[in-house]
């Protein structure tokens, strides 16, 4: 079954006879990658003989992976892993939603209907994902500033699904440290330097934190200067995508100061069960998933 799969790759699959197989795609997630352990538990819970099976892939050979998994009538589809994902909607893109198009990445690739030989969608869980613990305060609170900081893959994902979900009341202002030049086309969002944040911080109800500040690589740096926090509103949420540590410097420090926080876990969780519903054909809800890969 994975003769011509293992001709590609740089692992090697040598796995019992499966029913089905959903993968995850990357440089090298045969080295840890956590979306097998999460979307096994799932299959195992539903009594199915299908598994996640990881494939280390050089970008040069993507292409050929795809058309190859695309001809398998076993491969559900699956996650896509760094450094693909925007090589992935390259190769996709002609099938994905325009929120989709919009990010120009996806993390989910599936077939367009479930469990037959059409050919592969793609989509972004991560941007989806984000929305979830937020929801709430999105659909109720009316004239809601949002502010968001960071604009790279994980911004793009945020802001795409935030445009999709947000009444004409709520405003979404986007901050970066080096210029975009999408601002000149993209006439949904208003871009401004992180210089300026202190400008406007004092507005904002909601603060994305999408930078990668406080993630492992900068455990005691927070997006958002110190001397800045003073100016925030008392009922201000501040909420960061990281999760890598759960609680970060950003949060930190917030939290002293008394604001609310929401850290990353549950998107980086949900993104992921999110990932599970849109490849394989399941009766399971979201909250069930959940609750599995939880566990």
């Amino acid at each position: 079954m994975f003769s011509s799969i293992n001709k590609i790759i740089d692992n090697h699959l040598s796995q019992a006879s499966l029913d089905k197989f959903s993968v995850i795609i990357g440089d090298n997630p045969s080295k840890g990658a956590r979306s097998p352990i999460l979307w096994n538990k799932v299959y195992k819970a539903e009594n199915k003989n299908v598994a996640m099976l990881p494939l280390d892939v050089r970008s040069e050979r993507l292409g050929e992976l795809i058309s190859c998994l695309n001809e398998n009538n076993k491969c559900l589809g699956g996650a896509i892993a760094v450094p693909h994902k925007e090589a992935m909607f390259n190769l996709l893109k002609d099938k994905c939603a325009p929120e989709v198009k919009k990010i120009g990445a996806i993390n989910c690739f599936f077939r367009a209907t479930k469990g037959h030989s059409s050919l592969f969608s793609g989509t972004n869980t991560d941007g989806e994902g984000s929305l979830d613990p937020i929801s709430k305060l999105i659909k109720e609170q009316k004239n809601l500033n949002v502010c968001l900081l960071g604009y790279g893959g994980a911004g793009k994902a945020v802001a795409a699904f935030l445009i999709k979900n947000m009444e004409e009341s709520q405003k979404l202002k986007i901050f970066n440290r080096t210029e975009i030049k999408e601002s000149l086309t993209n006439s949904e969002l208003s871009f401004f330097s992180a210089k300026v944040l202190g400008d406007h911080i004092e507005n904002f109800d909601l603060i994305i934190n999408a930078t990668t500040v406080g993630s492992k690589q900068s455990l005691n740096e927070s997006p958002i200067p110190y001397e800045l926090f003073s100016k925030i509103k008392p009922n201000t949420i501040i909420y960061d995508i990281n999760y890598d540590p759960p609680q970060t410097t950003l949060m930190k420090i917030a939290e002293k100061t008394g604001l609310k926080t929401i850290n990353g876990l549950r998107m980086n969780l949900i993104q992921a069960v999110l990932a599970y519903k849109y490849t394989n054909d399941t009766s399971l809800s979201n909250n069930e998933i959940y609750e599995i890969m939880n566990s």
